[in-house]
């Protein structure tokens, strides 16, 4: 039986990968399905990782003889993901990473997904002394319906569904995050505290969306005050009717 599906707190790209690289301890294999084309997700990862070490300028390449050699480095330390680990050479052959960018891409990826999705490598012993659950994880599937036709409970519902589905008949366990965007309060995120950060990154369920496809926006004076005709749910009731939430490792 498939454990029960799982939606964590939105994360960074750099975020998502350091999550799967140490869950892949004690699950693996993973497929990874990143709701947008491979450009859009790796210009997203750039931006995320702090670039600790600039290209030098022409001049500065230039050797004068002056130079300490010995003078400590400015240069921040690389983040983890630059630095190639035997660990992380080790778990990246049990990753698939697969770019989806349109809903259309996605069901249909849905469908032709294996029964065995992965095959277990031999002997994956966990440190619990068990033996290791695929994860299926899908990256921006709620951003994914934004701006289409499918916003909407209806149309959250039939790509939740799928992906339950998926879990149930090749044994994997389903895995949701969204993307997180990049603000000026990350460089001072020790002085948020926990409660109101968790709240601060839940409002990604908070969004509400009309119950059929094809609802019509009523205008209002500004873009935050036009809504929905008719009924309205919040993401989160859609997703809480199959998943259990709870916070990556990234939300401390």
């Amino acid at each position: 039986m498939a454990p029960a599906p799982l939606a964590l707190l939105p994360a960074l790209p750099s975020e998502l990968l350091t999550y799967i690289l140490a869950y892949q301890d004690q699950t693996y294999p993973t497929t990874i399905i990143i709701c947008k084309s491979r450009a859009s997700f790796l210009s997203s990862l750039l931006n995320a990782i702090p670039a600790s070490h600039p290209f030098p300028s022409r001049e500065s390449s230039i050797p004068t003889g002056d130079e300490d050699l010995y003078s400590p480095s400015e240069t921040q330390p690389r983040h983890p993901l630059l630095i190639p680990t035997l660990h992380q050479i080790a778990t990246s052959r049990h990753i698939n990473l697969v770019f989806i960018p349109t809903l259309s891409h996605l069901r249909a990826y849905l469908v032709t997904f294996p029964h065995q999705a992965v095959r277990l490598p031999p002997e994956n012993i966990s440190k619990t002394g068990g033996r290791g659950i695929p994860l299926l994880v899908v990256y921006g599937l709620v951003e994914l319906h934004h701006d289409t036709s499918e916003w909407s409970a209806q149309g959250l519902g039939n790509s939740l569904a799928a992906l339950v589905e998926v879990g149930s008949r090749s044994s994997v366990k389903i895995v949701l995050i969204e993307e997180r965007e990049i603000e000026e309060e990350d460089v001072q995120v020790d002085e948020v505290e926990e409660g109101d950060k968790w709240r601060k990154l839940s409002k990604v369920w908070e969004q509400k969306v009309p119950i059929l496809n094809g609802s019509v926006r009523r205008a209002g004076l500004d873009v935050d005050d036009a809504g929905w005709s008719g009924r309205t749910i919040e993401v989160g009731r859609i997703l809480g009717r199959w998943f259990k939430f709870g916070r990556g490792d990234w939300v401390i």
